[in-house]
């Protein structure tokens, strides 16, 4: 079977009956069109999308791991849950930057969502641990990240995150610190966060576009974060997100050689005990995409399970690209909606799906997000980000 689906410039969802704005479709009745920001989508039944806007060392081989003292987890690993959904925020209250922005009333709601006893607030490290080692998590556990180390996380979220014990992960670009830009944090800000048990990353020097810049020069912005953490900090990170959220094969071979444990990218949904551990999806939240019912239904997705994705690399050699995975489990109501494009899905028997557009997709970065609904009325969740030359 086949269905269409093309780009619109208006969001409108539905959410069990009730319409919002919020940068992400979640599904109506079967059958129903949705759109997003960038595109509607057709499948065979219910879906949930999303367009999310981002901001937008020879490799160290031996790394000491960062201090284990004091990471403020709310509960301890354990359970049976085989996946967890991981949060990316950049700035706070900072309201002259929304497309990288939280309001802070925002992110005070998704504090208390938090807190409300129905999820499971961990340490980046530990669900890290726990999926890659099939320990289990509790169901509903949360990961929080935020990239590029803007003062403003200082200022203004580590007073929250702090008084409420939620642990969270900053992945530094080190020469903007280096710098002293002035809207960035200092390394004194960073060895306090460190001190109170807050988890430092990597998120390379010059929080360059990685696949745009030559694989040696690669090589050298990630030696000299690592010296540069090293030195300020006396060990050097284990956990990687690729700025921008844009990678291909040589630079995650880097980023693995580099001796980094596991890295985030900026796609959306589940991560889980299947998942990629040197490409990991987070749910990206600004100002536009950080309303309640998009963080509810998000922070209680569950992982789509896929293989034999196509293309395989994370930066487009094809335009339009042929994008394609087989189903692990059935979904007969999958849904899947490009962030640009005119595209037809055709389901393959019950296990295959290919997404064909007709025409290129816009340079930068192309995602498509596909979604089937699950139990608990929670929804299964697979998206990819690819860069496009």
């Amino acid at each position: 079977m086949t269905g269409r689906f093309r780009p619109d410039t208006m969001l409108r969802g539905m959410v069990f009956g009730m319409s919002f704005a919020v940068g992400l479709t979640f599904g109506a009745g079967p059958g129903m069109a949705q759109s997003t920001e960038t595109g509607t989508g057709t499948g065979t039944g219910t879906g949930a999308s999303e367009s999310i806007q981002t901001d937008a060392p020879a490799p160290a081989q031996a790394q000491d791991p960062a201090p284990e003292a004091a990471e403020p987890s709310v509960v301890a690993a354990g359970g049976d849950a085989t996946s967890a959904v991981v949060f990316m925020y950049h700035r706070f209250g900072e309201d002259e930057y929304p497309s990288t922005n939280i309001r802070l009333e925002q992110f005070k709601e998704h504090i208390a969502e938090l807190t409300s006893g129905g999820y499971s607030v961990l340490g980046l490290p530990q669900i890290v641990r726990a999926l890659e080692s099939g320990e289990g998590l509790p169901d509903r556990a949360i990961g929080i990240t935020i990239d590029d180390a803007y003062r403003s996380v200082y200022e203004q979220a580590w007073p929250i995150f702090r008084a409420n014990n939620m642990p969270f992960t900053v992945f530094v670009s080190t020469e903007q610190l280096d710098e002293g830009v002035s809207n960035y944090m200092t390394w004194d800000m960073v060895r306090e966060l460190v001190k109170d048990g807050v988890t430092i990353g990597g998120h390379s020097q010059h929080h360059s576009h990685l696949p745009a810049i030559d694989i040696e020069a690669v090589k050298a912005e990630l030696a000299h974060s690592a010296e540069r953490f090293k030195e300020e900090l006396g060990f050097v990170p284990e956990l990687f997100a690729y700025p921008y959220g844009e990678a291909n094969a040589d630079v995650i071979k880097a980023v693995k050689e580099a001796g980094y444990k596991a890295s985030f990218g900026q796609q959306s949904g589940a991560m889980s005990t299947e998942s990629d551990f040197t490409y990991l999806p987070r749910f990206a939240l600004n100002e536009h995409y950080g309303a309640m019912d998009r963080f509810k239904l998000a922070a209680n997705s569950l992982p789509l399970r896929v293989s034999d994705v196509t293309p395989g690399d994370y930066t487009l050699t094809r335009n339009p690209p042929a994008f394609g995975f087989t189903l692990k489990d059935p979904a007969p109501d999958i849904a899947c909606y490009p962030s640009d494009g005119d595209a037809t899905m055709t389901r393959l028997g019950d296990e295959r799906v290919e997404i064909r557009l007709d025409g290129p997709v816009a340079s930068g970065r192309w995602r498509i997000n596909c979604t089937t609904m699950g139990p608990q009325s929670r929804w299964r969740w697979f998206g990819m980000l690819y860069t496009v030359p």
